[in-house]
């Protein structure tokens, strides 16, 4: 007897597929460039041995130099396809955090790797060496998670913003983004995007402390998962705004404020965690002298001056004239970015510029993404609600792009435009955007109202694929690429 699947489950399969399919694209393009061009510059492969060469992970390698010269040939070939943030990791991996930049990389994804390398391929150490397995085991990290990712975004899309088409398309474009290439590489993308999307469909059905815990691990990953603390601040005022609406005491409202706070400092936690980790280490150690200059400060931020001091982020650092190059090629990720909040603003300014808060009746729940309870609790059940004949809102929100719903990750989407123009190296924008849900679900928009072979439909895709080919070129052979 056949299995009949419904058109959701087709669509979940259907992105799996695209998802996987993409990965081994770039798995191909890595080892097909590879081959046919030099590496610019060849300093990677450079891996020079722990400085605490007596620890109990050292040792247990002794034995590689038995293997058969073409796996040791093998293994030499993973490891230089390491390259860039990449090194960072793998000799995090190996050798924890021995120096002070180091720490620009936050610990979660070696920590993975080590644990990948020593629970699910030990047998691969004495073979491939160690380096190689952790390589490995960050591309296999880092695969797994893009292609569930994708599946979390569909899913969160399809959640939020009720649209089947759009769902489906969005995640069609993230698996082939412009950034693309780093989601298969053995950086921190995948994993961040998989714990960001997940957490995203956790938070809209209303399993906030389950959402915690994901928001949390991002940002044991990537510095900015720390921003996923604004969804819960967000909810935080609609709820305080709509008590304040319903003549609510001060001793109702206070504890609302008082759960976001502390729901925030639980996402932050490991990220905080690691800086404190990072002071005792570097500013308490009587090895080193003199004192580093940032543990003398009223607030010793190690991240904040890693970034400042060995990469010179900063606030317009980065506008001069050498650097317009980066500006082009961060140019067209910025502008999706800029043509998402545009686009929705132009359609829906007043639910944009009062966070919300302004939104009619039949779209405040939306809007907050209140659950069901939530909705009870905060909305008065549903008093000042406008009613049809059937006790429902005669007001039908939109879906789709549009939706009142989007309004929170807009809003996030403008800040990180602001912040990857103005503050950090405008190259990473490519990357540093490609996690923003807003900038698939615009550009799924655009496609889906344009068509694929309208002029916007051919830019946008040829663009990301442009993106995709010419970027596996550039990064898998150490040319300089966002």
């Amino acid at each position: 007897m056949a299995i009949v699947l419904s058109m959701k489950e087709r669509h979940q399969l259907t992105v799996l597929s695209i998802a996987v399919k993409s990965r081994v694209l770039v798995l191909t393009l890595f080892l097909v460039w590879r081959l046919l061009a030099d590496p610019y510059d060849t300093s990677a492969e450079l891996n020079r041995p722990c400085l605490a060469e007596s620890s109990a992970w050292s040792t247990e390698t002794e034995g590689a130099t038995d293997a058969d010269h073409w796996v040791r040939r093998l293994g030499r070939a993973i490891e230089k396809t390491v390259v860039w943030d990449g090194v960072y990791y793998v000799k995090i991996a190996e050798c924890g955090y021995e120096y002070e930049q180091a720490h620009a990389f936050l610990p979660l994804l070696p920590l993975l790797m080590r644990i990948v390398a020593r629970t699910f391929l030990p047998k691969l150490i004495p073979l491939l060496g160690l380096r190689a397995t952790l390589a490995l085991a960050g591309y296999l990290i880092n695969n797994v998670s893009f292609v569930l990712a994708a599946y979390f975004l569909y899913r969160l899309t399809q959640a939020l913003l009720e649209d089947e088409k759009l769902a489906l398309t969005a995640a069609a474009l993230f698996c082939f983004n412009p950034a693309s290439t780093f989601y298969s590489a053995v950086y921190s993308e995948s994993l961040f995007a998989l714990l960001s999307f997940t957490g995203l469909v956790c938070f809209v059905s209303g399993a906030k402390w389950s959402s915690i815990v994901f928001f949390g691990l991002s940002s044991g990953v990537r510095s900015n998962g720390i921003l996923h603390a604004g969804f819960f601040l967000f909810q935080a005022l609609h709820k305080v705004f709509h008590l304040g609406n319903l003549k609510r005491t001060l001793s109702q409202i206070v504890p609302v404020a008082l759960v976001a706070a502390l729901q925030s400092v639980a996402v932050a936690a490991p990220f905080l965690a690691f800086q404190t980790y990072g002071y005792f280490q570097l500013c308490h150690d009587q090895t080193r002298a003199p004192p580093r200059p940032w543990c003398n400060s009223p607030l010793p931020y190690l991240y904040g001056f890693v970034q400042s001091h060995y990469w010179k982020v900063g606030f317009l650092r980065y506008f001069q004239l050498k650097q317009l190059p980066n500006f082009l090629l961060a140019s067209p990720m910025l502008c999706l970015a800029i043509c998402s909040i545009y686009t929705y603003v132009r359609k829906q300014p007043k639910l944009f510029f009062t966070l919300g808060l302004a939104a009619s009746p039949s779209t405040q729940s939306k809007v907050a993404m209140f659950s069901h309870v939530e909705e009870m609790t905060f909305l008065g059940k549903g008093k000042g609600a406008r009613k049809g004949p059937g006790g429902e809102d005669y007001e039908i929100a939109r879906r789709g792009y549009f939706s009142p719903a989007a309004v929170c990750f807009l809003i996030q989407l403008c800040f990180m435009t602001a912040v990857a123009m103005f503050v950090m190296h405008v190259q990473v924008a490519t990357r540093f955007l490609s996690v923003s849900p807003s900038v698939y679900w615009c550009g799924a928009h655009l496609l889906l109202n344009s068509g694929v072979r309208g002029k916007t439909g051919k830019l946008i895709w040829s663009s990301f694929l442009a993106y995709v080919s010419v970027g596996s070129l550039l990064f898998i052979n150490f040319y300089p690429f966002t």
